[in-house]
């Protein structure tokens, strides 16, 4: 009964967390095995925008982040707002599709909107990277944070229930007690080499 219901856990916690693993593992994969595509180029547009006066830079942050639709680069950091060399109002908005850098021209009443859109490959990394330490203020992107945090604990409870597993079928396999010593060899050895 007891090995059933390891087993159970086991592939239950694999199964919920399936395509969040696929998609480490391509970043993982992609990450070592050479150099990424590169992003492609940026395209940059002019849009129509009015400061009212005696707004804050946030408030116009605000305002240019609604009027853009950019809820995946919510809620809008410090680190966003700045200004250029000619004293513009320069918005560097991140997200998981990509990057839209907007300069606020506001003596010619519109926005410089340069997009730059991810490949596949960095909107998976990033995807990667997100978890529920980040606070959206989309939905969808704190959903799949929280998910990736999911994920990460299933991943844990996997590795647990296949050392049960292992330990209540076959506790003497030669084989198994090899790859256990070779892996945490490996892993000891990986922490000591790099710190």
């Amino acid at each position: 009964m007891t090995r059933d219901l390891i087993q159970k856990i086991h592939t239950y916690a694999g199964l919920l967390t399936f395509g969040n693993l696929i998609v480490f593992g391509i970043v993982g994969l992609s990450a070592t095995l050479g150099p990424r595509p590169q992003d492609p180029a940026p395209a940059v547009r002019s849009e129509p925008f009015v400061v009212e006066p005696n707004l804050t830079d946030r408030q116009v942050a605000e305002r240019v982040c609604g009027l853009l639709r950019l809820s995946l680069a919510t809620p809008i950091q410090s680190a966003v707002i700045q200004h250029d060399a000619a004293n513009n109002l320069l918005l560097d908005f991140w997200h998981a599709n990509g990057r839209h850098r907007v300069t606020v021209l506001e003596s010619q009443g519109r926005l410089r909107v340069e997009v730059m859109r991810n490949s596949l490959w960095s909107y998976l990394g990033t995807l990667h990277a997100t978890t529920a330490a980040f606070h959206s203020g989309d939905w969808r992107m704190q959903l799949w944070a929280d998910y990736n945090e999911f994920a990460m604990w299933c991943f844990l409870v996997m590795l647990a229930s296949g050392v049960a597993l292992w330990l209540l079928s076959r506790p003497r396999h030669r084989w198994a007690q090899c790859s256990l010593v070779l892996g945490c060899g490996l892993f000891a050895a990986l922490c000591f080499w790099t710190r």
